[in-house]
C-alpha cells in the first residue's frame, strides 16, 4: 500500500499555500493600493493600514484574489482577507486554489491561517497534467516559516484514487512527518498495489525514510491488484486481515 501518491499533495500543495510567500515588501505593495479595485477604499496613514471593502479584486497573469473584505497592516507585517475569499494561482503547470471565509498572512513571521465556518469549510486544491488533489477542514495553520502545516476539523484529503479522513492532520517539513489523528483516521482506496482500507487511532508517514505506520486499534483490508476481479465476484481468498 502506497501512502507516497497523497504525500505529493503535502509537499506541492502546503508549500504553495501562502499566496504572499514570494512576494517581497516591494512586490506586496504593487499588489496594494490602485492595482486593486474594490467599492470602498479607506488609508489609514497613522496606523499604516489600507482596507478595501465590498466586491474585492486582484488579478494579473498567475493570481486572481476575490473578498468581500481586505486589510493591509504593513506596520505588523499583516494582511486578512475575509468574506468567501477564492484564491487562484496558475504557475509551473499547476493550478492552485483556495476557497475560505477568512485568510491571515504574517510576512514577517511566515506564519498565518485560513478558515472556514461552521457551515462551510475551507477547501486547498492542486491540479496539474496528472492528478487532482483536494484538501478539506475547517481550519489550516502553517508556520515556522512554512515548515509546519495543521489542518484541523473533519479533515479529508484525496487525490483520483484515494482518501483519507482524520480529525487532524498536520505536516512537518523538517522531519518529513505526515500524521493523522483523532476521529480514528481511515484511510482507503486504490493504487498500484491494489484495492485497499486501512482505520486506526493513528496513521503516521515518514516520507524521509520511507516508513509508514499505523497505531491503536488497527483493522481493514488489502486486496492485491492481480485478485480484485476475483475479490468483485465474490472470492475473498486475496483478502488479507490486520
Amino acid at each position: 500500500m502506497k501512502i507516497k501518491n497523497l504525500l505529493i499533495f503535502i509537499f506541492t500543495v502546503l508549500f504553495t499555500l501562502p499566496l504572499f510567500a514570494q512576494k517581497n515588501d516591494k512586490e506586496l505593495s504593487a499588489v496594494l493600493g490602485g492595482m486593486v479595485q474594490s467599492d470602498k477604499w479607506i488609508i489609514r496613514k497613522d496606523k499604516s493600514e489600507e482596507e478595501f471593502i465590498g466586491n474585492v479584486k486582484y488579478e494579473n497573469d498567475i493570481y486572481k484574489i476575490t473578498a468581500d473584505r481586505a486589510l493591509s497592516q504593513r506596520a505588523l507585517f499583516a494582511y486578512t482577507l475575509s468574506g468567501n475569499v477564492f484564491a487562484r494561482r496558475n504557475q509551473d503547470g499547476q493550478t492552485l486554489t483556495l476557497k475560505a471565509n477568512k485568510v491571515f498572512f504574517n510576512q514577517k513571521k511566515d506564519s498565518g491561517y485560513a478558515q472556514g465556518t461552521k457551515k462551510k469549510q475551507i477547501s486547498l486544491s492542486l491540479e496539474n497534467e496528472n492528478n487532482i488533489f483536494n484538501l478539506y477542514a475547517d481550519r489550516l495553520d502553517f508556520g515556522r516559516k512554512f515548515s509546519s502545516f495543521e489542518a484541523q476539523g473533519d479533515c479529508e484529503l484525496n487525490d483520483l484514487n484515494n482518501t483519507l479522513y482524520a480529525g487532524k492532520m498536520t505536516f512537518d517539513a523538517q522531519t518529513q512527518i505526515f500524521t493523522a489523528e483523532t476521529l480514528r483516521p481511515l484511510f482507503f482506496g486504490y493504487n498500484d498495489d491494489g484495492d485497499y482500507a486501512l482505520q486506526a487511532d493513528t496513521i503516521t508517514a515518514d516520507n524521509k525514510n520511507g516508513i509508514y505506520k499505523a497505531q491503536g486499534k488497527v483493522q481493514g483490508w488489502i486486496v492485491p491488484a492481480e485478485d480484485i476481479s476475483k475479490y468483485t465476484q465474490g472470492n475473498k481468498d486475496g483478502t488479507k486481515i490486520f
